[in-house]
């Protein structure tokens, strides 16, 4: 015999249709909800500057609007610079940088502070050539300057980590950094100075309508130091490659 349903029973009909009318409030209360969010996301984009903001969007849970934590910085603080651009192609050797701060195992700390920074000067070509002089003792300038001579190098880079907080994920992480360039032939320094960045923890702020998170990445100091090294090095080519000068265009004669 064939299966029959049996009909549902007044209070079964009622319970259902509760649950339908329920469901029903619910998601006509999410459409606005989610016109709201989508309203709002190009406006967290625009506000955020260098962070990529976004938004999660579930109909079963509270919309979370998620923006990637950023590299916090000024601009580099140059206490010496050279008045002329070079008249050609320097070569440089690139030393440890020796910590100031009271740490554990700070040659290590220096050391890979300093290939971070080394690295990307080398995808940023500030020098046509940089030697990393890895097995170098930290920073020391008469040791530096007599390696950086036999060498072959016309410039010294070396400089100091003076301040170095690594909090993870989980905290706040910080580093400071001071860098010289030296000439090699003549003995005098060209270039001087220092830059800091910060990555602070950011937690969760829970909304009536929304969660506003941020997401940090997975190694905030190499973020922190690839940053500053950045702009270090934009400092020095603007020196190696400097903009031409504004002046007033001419129709050409012929």
């Amino acid at each position: 015999m064939p299966y029959m349903p049996r009909p549902a029973s007044p209070a079964e009909s009622s319970a259902a249709s509760a649950a339908l009318r329920g469901r029903c409030v619910r998601s006509t209360l999410r459409l606005p909800l989610l016109a709201l969010c989508l309203l709002l996301l190009p406006l967290a984009i625009s506000c955020s500057g260098p962070p990529k903001a976004g938004v999660y969007l579930d109909l079963g849970s509270q919309p979370i609007f998620y923006m990637d934590d950023w590299v916090r910085r000024g601009n580099p603080q140059v206490s010496v610079r050279p008045a002329t651009p070079p008249n050609r192609r320097l070569t440089a050797l690139f030393v440890p940088f020796r910590v100031t701060q009271q740490m554990e195992k700070p040659g290590v700390v220096g050391l890979e502070v300093s290939r971070q920074i080394w690295q990307t000067w080398l995808s940023e070509k500030v020098f046509p050539v940089i030697e990393f002089a890895e097995n170098a003792t930290p920073y020391r300038r008469d040791l530096a300057m007599q390696m950086a001579a036999l060498r072959g190098a016309q410039l010294l880079i070396g400089g100091y980590v003076t301040h170095y907080v690594n909090g993870g994920t989980s905290g706040d992480s910080k580093l400071s950094v001071s860098l010289e360039i030296w000439d090699v032939n003549t003995g005098q320094m060209i270039w001087a100075m220092g830059h800091a960045g910060v990555m602070e923890h950011q937690f969760a702020n829970d909304f009536i309508l929304f969660s506003a998170k941020a997401r940090m990445p997975s190694d905030p100091m190499w973020a922190i130091t690839q940053t500053v090294s950045w702009d270090m090095a934009q400092e020095v080519k603007l020196w190696i490659d400097p903009p031409a000068p504004k002046g007033l265009s001419k129709e050409p004669a012929f």
